[in-house]
């Protein structure tokens, strides 16, 4: 049984620390403390004192689903009902973690046991009701805030710098040019937040427990929800958004139990439950994209805003001289869905030597699998390799070539491009063995989640592009959705929070 106790975060200057302790010691930790350290444009002074809490409460909870069977012990004094809130939260997540593989804890069942002090803060309503995203040049965070600019007047873009050892995402200069650029070429209220949190865990740690998903996927969005949560308090930004695709909301039912994406930490069942906790604050948080599938919001992406659509980063492998690595299926997915749209993948940094070298090495999802898909994210992969191929398929001989001569059309007769192109041609062929998959629709069910300020202006844009999806695609996908952020406000519908 782990023992874990959290202190009061700390406030000095513009740092924020929170620390806590565990009892026994646990390997899943290098250190029980981190910090988020804002700039001087952000008073974190008028940021609610319950906010910082409930930040802390959000960062950490996911790491007690691994350290079961575990009591939580707070100074803080919970109310029943938000009690029961993080424990059915929890539920959720323990529910697919363990569909994720076959860890240590399975036999525990949830065994999380919160336990709370004395203190006692209220909530209070934040004023303001300006928008604002998570942005961190994500093809998904750099559509909604594209959206943003268009719909609203001076949006918050709120970056989280964080590395996460070995990977060198958080610190290229690819990334640096892209947080300069999206404010040259716009003007949005821009917030970089730099923290520890990703630096302080073994990543290996819920690997070693037996489970499918690294810590930082169980984790990751909550960090980054966090600061946009704290900067959107301290300036009066209370409509938030972090993106949130129609991939993420893949779920089953499994054993008797809803078995969501192993990425739940962002699917709309936990931003909705989570968006109903900070309902007290006056704050809106969700998605502005839950209806959209990952290739409809590239293809939107580029189709609609070509002007910033260069932005895109969307590699976590690359490394620390690279604008992206260019040898992997992150990429190749990338690339091969801008170039079958008309578009030239290498404005992007993209590669398109390397992409096309390492292409063969590529499986896509049931290559060496001869059951059908359960898992939802195996579903999700399932569909999305089935596009990646039409997407190769769809690619001309004619449209690399242009790719490759960079404008300059004797380049395109060099033996290094001529070699590349006979390889695309065999890639093409290869791909052309495999079903062509109906045209993609967007999930019109999920319209009714989308922020009610802006609804009727995405709608007309999504539907604008592509077709709705008929519901019955996705009906059962929406319900169960619906049933776990049911569970986990329940009782917080029953006895609203203070």
């Amino acid at each position: 049984m782990h023992k874990i106790y959290l202190s009061t975060p700390a406030i000095l200057g513009r740092t924020v620390t929170f620390r806590w302790r565990v009892e026994p010691a646990t390997d899943l930790y290098r250190q029980t403390h981190f910090t988020m350290t804002f700039p001087h444009s952000v008073n974190i002074a008028k940021v609610p004192n319950r906010l910082w809490w409930d930040i802390f409460l959000i960062c950490l909870h996911p790491h007690w689903m691994l350290l079961r069977p575990c009591q939580v012990h707070l100074p803080l004094k919970l109310s029943a009902n938000e009690r029961q809130f993080w424990l059915e939260l929890l539920q959720n997540g323990v529910d697919t973690l363990e569909a994720n593989g076959r860890g240590q804890n399975r036999s525990q069942g949830r065994a999380i046991e919160i336990l709370d002090g004395d203190i006692e803060i209220g909530r209070q309503v934040i004023a303001g009701s300006g928008y604002g995203t998570a942005f961190s040049g994500g093809k998904d965070s750099l559509l909604q805030a594209a959206m943003l600019f268009e719909f609203t007047e001076r949006p918050l873009l709120v970056t989280t710098t964080s590395p996460l050892p070995p990977l060198s995402d958080h610190g290229t200069a690819r990334r640096q040019y892209i947080m300069d650029e999206i404010q040259r070429r716009r003007d949005p209220v821009y917030v970089e937040v730099q923290s520890d949190f990703r630096s302080i865990w073994n990543n290996g740690f819920a690997a070693s427990r037996g489970y499918r998903p690294a810590v930082n996927e169980l984790t990751d969005t909550f960090l980054y929800m966090s600061s946009l949560l704290a900067v959107g308090a301290a300036l009066g930004r209370t409509r938030l958004y972090l993106a949130s695709e129609a991939e993420v909301q893949e779920s089953a039912m499994l054993d008797g139990k809803i078995v969501q994406h192993f990425h739940f930490m962002y699917s709309a069942a936990t931003q909705r439950a989570l968006s109903a906790l900070l309902a007290p604050f006056g704050i809106h948080f969700g998605s502005l994209i839950w209806p959209l599938y990952s290739m409809q919001v590239q293809h939107l992406l580029w189709t609609r805003y070509p002007d910033l659509c260069d932005l895109q980063y969307s590699c976590w492998r690359v490394g620390l001289d690279q604008a992206t690595c260019s040898e992997c299926e992150q990429c190749l997915r990338i690339a091969m869905t801008a170039l079958a749209g008309g578009d030239n993948p290498e404005r992007m940094g993209i590669d398109m030597r390397k992409v096309l070298a390492y292409a063969p090495n590529w499986k896509p999802w049931g290559e060496n699998v001869s059951s059908t898909p359960v898992l939802p994210e195996d579903i999700a992969a399932q569909r999305s390799d089935h596009r990646v191929l039409d997407a190769i398929r769809r690619t001309t001989l004619l449209q690399l070539a242009k790719v490759l001569a960079s404008e300059h059309w004797q380049r395109a007769l060099s033996r290094e491009n001529l070699q590349v192109v006979a390889g695309f041609r065999r890639l093409r062929k290869w791909a052309s063995q495999y079903p062509t998959p109906p045209d993609l629709g967007v999930r019109e069910q999920f319209f009714e989640w989308l922020d009610p300020e802006l609804r009727d202006k995405l709608v007309a844009l999504y539907t604008n592009y592509y077709p709705r999806e008929p519901s019955h695609q996705h009906i059962d996908v929406f319900l169960r959705s619906r049933a776990l952020t049911e569970r986990a406000t329940s009782a917080l519908a029953a006895r609203p929070l203070q």
